[in-house]
């Protein structure tokens, strides 16, 4: 259940929203990774198939090993963003600049943690910073100068 909070461009119906939508998320990744899990495991044995059949099965495997990928860092985001909601009274507000974040914005992406100005130019720098540039989900460098 929600505390009382100090947050004041947040009406109780809207909190109560973002925190229902947050746990419902939470719930259905959860469900959706066991499931998962499950059908990976099902599907491992390809012994006695042609060469085609066995890469286009790895080729689907990497594409759902990287959707897990992404719901699973999602998760972490959406238990962090749980944690800050009942914990804290920071919920809402840009961890930058400290302003309110719009209810629109959290209603889309109830894990917004900067207003739109700051995630703007924090877009902008990171566009402009091709050096040493690191991809978001994976955490790993990407290497835009030099291919060969």
């Amino acid at each position: 259940m929600s505390k009382s909070k100090k947050i004041t461009h947040l009406n109780k119906k809207q909190y109560k929203f973002l925190e229902d939508k947050v746990l419902a998320e939470i719930e259905r990744i959860e469900n959706k990774l066991a499931t998962d899990k499950t059908h990976l495991e099902l599907n491992k044995d390809s012994s006695g198939r042609d060469e085609v059949d066995s890469a286009n099965d790895d080729i689907l495997k990497h594409t759902e090993l990287r959707f897990q990928t992404r719901e699973t860092l999602y998760l972490k985001k959406l238990k962090k963003t749980r944690r800050l909601m009942l914990e804290t009274d920071e919920y809402g507000l840009c961890q930058d600049c400290g302003s309110e974040i719009g209810f629109q914005r959290l209603q889309a992406r109830p894990t917004s943690d900067m207003c739109i100005a700051c995630k703007e130019e924090s877009e902008r720098d990171e566009f402009q910073n091709f050096h040493g540039r690191k991809s978001k989900s994976l955490g790993q460098q990407i290497n835009l100068v030099g291919r060969a």
